[in-house]
């Protein structure tokens, strides 16, 4: 099983490295997306997800006052935020400096404190190897990308390990409208690191809680706004980022829509707590 998780070409990071080069974060289009990132996690809705996610955690009996906790792959920190006003101690590993710049301005604002480290995970893995946090947690990260990982992040975890992700390609109808036309096809059913991740903990005998819901949520954007994120849907649909493919899109979005557009869009996610 740990083989197949490391081997399976078709998981969510094997087709993001494919297609973006993941850990590139110095290019123009990943700071484009972290900014859209960003705006989105500290919206409204973003902030009612994470607190949606940590009422959740608690509900297993999780108290965050006074707990140290380490958030991998904090990305701007809507969740290390949100922690840290709950009372832990926090520390927040992300790579890139554009986040992290972010999540020291978001700090700031809110008033808490957050001890950022602009390294990899694997990176912060080799420097400090003797460390152990109370709740180690991992939101959508995708350095979690197979069981080697996943036990290097239980390693550092002396109570408890929160890992999520995607447990099916995500669901976009202007993305499945646009298929055809520039002339993709669907590619099915996905591999699933949330499916390798369960199937591991259980063989291996941890003690964990897990939750798998489908969110969709229909929501009304305007064109610009829609041809900002193609770059993005092209990535979470595996489309290659050929610029034809991209001037094909947004042709066709600009001659079909105006105005707002209702987006239906989401997916099935997962989400499991380790009991240590």
């Amino acid at each position: 099983m740990e083989s197949a998780w490391e081997n399976d070409p078709n998981t969510n990071v094997k087709i993001m490295q494919r297609l973006v080069q993941v850990g590139s974060y110095n290019t123009e289009g990943f700071r484009k997306w972290a900014k859209s990132y960003d705006e989105m996690s500290f919206s409204d809705e973003g902030r009612q997800r994470s607190n949606r996610i940590l009422t959740w955690i608690e509900q297993q009996g999780v108290s965050f006052e006074g707990i140290s906790v380490l958030d991998i792959g904090a990305a701007s920190g809507v969740f290390s935020i949100s922690i840290a006003r709950k009372g832990a101690e926090v520390t927040a590993i992300e790579p890139s400096s554009d986040l992290d710049t972010m999540l020291a301005e978001h700090a700031k604002k809110h008033s808490v404190q957050v001890n950022i480290i602009q390294k990899p995970f694997e990176d912060f893995v080799e420097d400090n190897n003797k460390q152990s946090f109370d709740l180690v947690f991992s939101s959508m990260c995708p350095a979690i990308s197979n069981w080697n990982i996943v036990e290097k992040a239980l390693g550092f975890a002396k109570k408890y390990c929160y890992i999520s992700g995607m447990s099916s390609r995500k669901e976009n109808h202007l993305m499945d409208e646009l298929l055809p036309i520039i002339g993709v096809e669907s590619q099915g059913i996905d591999s699933s690191d949330m499916a390798y991740l369960l199937q591991l903990l259980f063989l291996k005998g941890y003690s964990y809680q897990s939750l798998i819901e489908r969110h969709l949520k229909i929501v009304d954007i305007d064109i610009e706004n829609v041809v900002t994120k193609l770059t993005e849907w092209f990535v979470e649909y595996r489309i290659p980022l050929e610029d034809k493919l991209l001037k094909k899109s947004e042709e066709y979005l600009r001659e079909t829509y105006t105005g707002k557009i209702p987006l239906r869009m989401g997916g099935r996610f997962g989400k499991v707590l380790v009991q240590l």
